[in-house]
């Protein structure tokens, strides 16, 4: 059920971000405000954004963030590498964010069986 609700959120972060960029970064009226005399307080978080996006830090963020939960499995790790690379994908971050959402989605969907210590003890004893 946990799977699901991460899955579920990442779409949820992914199709939020689709608004911001759409309606908070992409429109020439908004640039236009940021570049006047006294721009409002959220064009420097505008601005962060863009250059962030450009220089795909996001999607390297996401990678990054995947490679740790791969390494360190766990819906943790895994759901913030699924969030951070559905946000990458919003922004066209796609190659790097679009790599560590897969990996962030192979973490936090991990069945392989847990190795169980009595598993262990009972195959090591001799018959």
């Amino acid at each position: 059920m946990k799977h699901w609700l991460i899955v579920g959120g990442s779409l949820l972060i992914w199709a939020a971000m689709g608004l911001v960029r759409r309606y908070g970064v992409e429109p020439e009226s908004i640039g236009l405000l940021c570049q006047a005399a006294t721009p409002p307080w959220w064009c420097s978080l505008r601005l962060g954004l863009i250059l962030a996006v450009h220089h795909q830090l996001i999607g390297y963020l996401a990678a990054a963030l995947g490679g740790i939960a791969l390494l360190a499995p766990g819906m943790l790790w895994g759901g913030l590498a699924m969030a951070v690379g559905a946000a990458g994908l919003a922004f066209y971050n796609v190659s790097w964010a679009a790599a560590g959402f897969i990996l962030g989605l192979l973490a936090v969907w991990d069945v392989r069986p847990r190795h169980d210590a009595t598993l262990s003890t009972a195959a090591a004893a001799p018959p």
